[in-house]
């Protein structure tokens, strides 16, 4: 695959987020209307949601070939799929491995050696220990947390780019990034800013994030003097969803979604065709 390919595929593909109720769904509903194309249901995102029920171990792979294994906490939540198995097949689960937080992810790391795994699912052969669970109300639907700070190009040699990155992960951390380089970004990034969603709110198309501390630049909005949670982060679905054609490298159209988070629009892809 190409260098630039590859590019677009970490840069875009890791950012999927979320309608969080653009359209009602019924039970008749099977295409919507995004920037004036008709969307098949199944073209949009869809994740279920697991919590660990003890603590489980997973395998991480990194670029030299070394393998490590590390556990998940009791109580960790991840997103997934469950496999029934079948006459031929094991009972299984699935879960993006990399929408875990970075500290965890990166804990015992090599040295200047990439962490693989990352970059798709990771299987587990005990999906017994993996209960399902609501969408947890920090997560956005049909999303796998990502969102970022953008400016499109229509022009096809060029990249579209990254400004700064508020990745909500599974396990519930918030993970501020803002990129030297938009042209050329690193998805895997060190964060600059790391800090755990003491609480969280979904009311309608608003949610409430409350953090101990504040991290400078995201509209942070002190709202007590002491405690857990004296910041309050402001992340509002804006229902204008939109849609991207594809170019000769990545012919696949792909749908985002819009969100007002600290005073700033980020967008997330919400499905592709």
């Amino acid at each position: 695959m190409p260098p630039k390919v590859m590019l677009k595929v970490i840069a875009l593909l890791s950012l999927l987020v979320a309608l969080g109720g653009m359209f009602p769904r019924t039970a008749m509903a099977k295409s919507y209307q995004i920037g004036g194309h008709e969307v098949q249901d199944y073209e949009l995102n869809d994740y279920k949601y697991y919590k660990v029920k003890r603590a489980t171990p997973v395998v991480l792979l990194y670029a030299d070939k070394t393998k490590k294994t590390r556990q998940l906490p009791k109580g960790t939540v991840v997103i997934g799929n469950k496999f029934k198995g079948s006459a031929v097949e094991k009972p299984a689960i699935s879960f993006y491995l990399g929408q875990l937080d970075y500290k965890f992810l990166n804990k015992g790391r090599p040295k200047n050696v990439e962490l693989l795994s990352t970059s798709g699912t990771i299987g587990s052969k005990r999906p017994q220990d993996y209960q399902r669970i609501a969408r947890p109300a920090y997560l956005p639907a049909l999303s796998l947390g990502t969102l970022r700070q953008m400016k499109f190009t229509t022009n096809p040699n060029q990249d579209n780019q990254v400004h700064s990155q508020l990745k909500v992960t599974s396990n519930g951390f918030a993970e501020f990034t803002r990129f030297k380089n938009p042209n050329a970004v690193n998805g895997n990034q060190r964060p600059q800013f790391q800090e755990k969603i003491q609480k969280a709110t979904n009311r309608g198309n608003t949610r409430q994030f409350y953090f101990a501390k504040k991290v400078p630049g995201w509209g942070m909005k002190r709202v007590h003097q002491s405690g857990k949670l004296k910041y309050r982060l402001t992340v509002v679905n804006q229902h204008r969803p939109f849609r991207t054609a594809g170019d000769p490298d990545d012919p696949n159209a792909l749908f985002w979604s819009r969100y007002t988070v600290g005073g700033k629009t980020l967008v997330t892809i919400i499905g592709q065709a």
